[in-house]
């Protein structure tokens, strides 16, 4: 009888947890925020850490495309600007890098239980790679996904859903852990169980909702979450 609970509880467990980046892997929301300020500050665009909060868990042009319809005097293109914001994240995740509290002790404990680890980020591929290779993580992934491949960016679905299809894992079998908003959304659109853990002053923000837990930190993650 027990060893019947046992195989059964195994075999419903999720089988995969998917990983937003910025934010859930390392403390990087930071640096966007301050290379966008400083940077669309010199050409005279005057931006909040509270306007930078809205737009976490978007893809970087996206981002920008949305403040020059903010800032129509802005002559510096999307692109330029895509391109000046991530080489300045690039730099200070170099110098400054380090991991959120917990998230070590998650990937070794997921890695033991066998379940499929990946990373689905609005980032791009060499703004991901950077990250896992200075928190020296990047072989605790099965795949590697990045919105840089996908049309439609959150809090649209279609990063995780495709992470998942990568990994041969079906939606309803994974979990996805985000620290956005938009990333919360983009995981419960496509399907999938929903950990938010949003940093400490965003905590009891009403986005959060409908996540399925939320956690203050990755130390807090357990395999009871997993079903």
């Amino acid at each position: 009888m027990w060893c019947f609970f046992i195989f059964a509880k195994k075999y419903m467990m999720k089988k995969a947890v998917i990983f937003d980046m910025d934010g859930v892997l390392i403390d990087s929301e930071p640096f966007w925020h301050k290379a966008e300020i400083e940077i669309f500050g010199k050409d005279g665009a005057t931006l909040t850490e509270d306007m930078c909060v809205t737009q976490q868990g978007v893809k970087c042009l996206h981002v920008m495309q949305h403040w020059k319809e903010l800032f129509p005097f802005l002559t510096r293109t999307a692109e330029e600007y895509a391109k000046l914001v991530e080489q300045s994240v690039f730099d200070q995740v170099t110098m400054f890098g380090k991991p959120m509290q917990g998230v070590v002790e998650t990937l070794e404990m997921l890695g033991n239980a066998g379940v499929l680890r990946a990373v689905a980020s609005a980032s791009n591929y060499f703004q991901i790679y950077n990250v896992l290779d200075k928190l020296d993580i990047r072989e605790c992934f099965d795949i590697i996904h990045s919105a840089q491949d996908e049309k439609f960016g959150k809090p649209a679905p279609d990063v995780f859903l495709h992470a998942a299809e990568r990994l041969g894992v079906y939606p309803q079998d994974c979990i996805v852990v985000e620290d956005s908003g938009n990333g919360v959304l983009a995981g419960k659109r496509g399907g999938m169980t929903v950990v938010a853990v949003p940093e400490p002053k965003s905590f009891d923000n009403s986005a959060f909702d409908i996540a399925d837990y939320k956690l203050h930190s990755l130390s807090e993650f357990t395999l009871d979450l997993l079903g």
